[in-house]
């Protein structure tokens, strides 16, 4: 089991709690391709020194990726999208091509991003389902709407303004413009994402690629939230994060 690990700002990893003798830490941050490409390096060489085994079968392969990084409240929108999209796409693009047929990708997002995308004008709808482009294997027809997205939102004062500008690019919020705007943000990450994940599993169709949404999980992400700061577990509703993980951990291994 290989996991990835970006150290934040405040130095925390994750060594006090995993048991070192099942899972090996890689340093891996989803926004740096320096940092993908070398912790890509470090799988394959992980990879080659296990391709054999007593049985004789190669080991060389992944059974399958999770990508789990995620950012939510109080971050602007470049960040958001550095994370919850363009970082998917770095993470797809190096690792799929090592999982084996009929291995598993999983792609951990949010129910906003599907919200979103149904707040979207009728062509933004179809052109983030990729239904007239099909041949495209490379993402690259995202990239001009997320754009769009960052102009309008660098050129947004207000967030009356932002709410107009996101109108005229076909990308609105819904209720969530001016009630929730951290919200309205984050869907839009997160739908890309989701596109990003289409296109994957168009692209390697021996896979099974999937999106999963972990529900509200009572972990730091929410904890940032000026709704749930300093609450207790029981006092948010929140799941815990064993039973966040159980969606992909079904898709993981259900079947195999």
């Amino acid at each position: 089991l290989l996991m990835g690990e970006c150290h934040g700002d405040n130095g925390n990893t994750s060594s006090a709690v995993i048991d070192e003798s099942r899972v090996d830490v890689v340093q891996l941050d989803v926004t740096d391709d320096n940092s993908v490409r070398a912790a890509l390096e470090q799988v394959q060489t992980k990879l080659s020194a296990a391709s054999s085994s007593s049985d004789g079968k190669e080991k060389n392969k992944l059974a399958g990726i999770v990508s789990n990084a995620g950012i939510l409240w109080g971050h602007p929108l470049p960040e958001l999208m550095d994370v919850c999209a363009t970082g998917v796409k770095r993470v797809l693009d190096a690792f799929v091509p090592l999982v084996e047929d009929d291995g598993r990708v999983i792609v951990v997002t949010s129910g906003l991003g599907p919200l979103m995308h149904s707040y979207s004008g009728e062509q933004r709808q179809v052109a983030l389902m990729n239904g007239e482009n099909d041949d495209d294997d490379d993402h690259d027809d995202l990239a001009p709407m997320m754009k769009e997205c960052l102009t309008a939102y660098e050129q947004s004062a207000t967030i009356e303004e932002r709410i107009a500008a996101f109108e005229k690019i076909e990308f609105p919020g819904g209720p969530f413009a001016e009630a929730a705007p951290d919200f309205h943000m984050y869907g839009l990450a997160k739908m890309f994402g989701d596109a990003i994940m289409l296109r994957t599993a168009r692209k390697y169709p021996a896979l099974r690629v999937n999106s999963v949404d972990p529900g509200l999980v009572y972990t730091d992400l929410i904890l940032k939230m000026p709704k749930y700061a300093g609450m207790k577990k029981e006092e948010t509703g929140a799941q815990s994060p064993e039973e966040g993980v159980e969606g992909t951990m079904r898709l993981l291994f259900d079947g195999k």
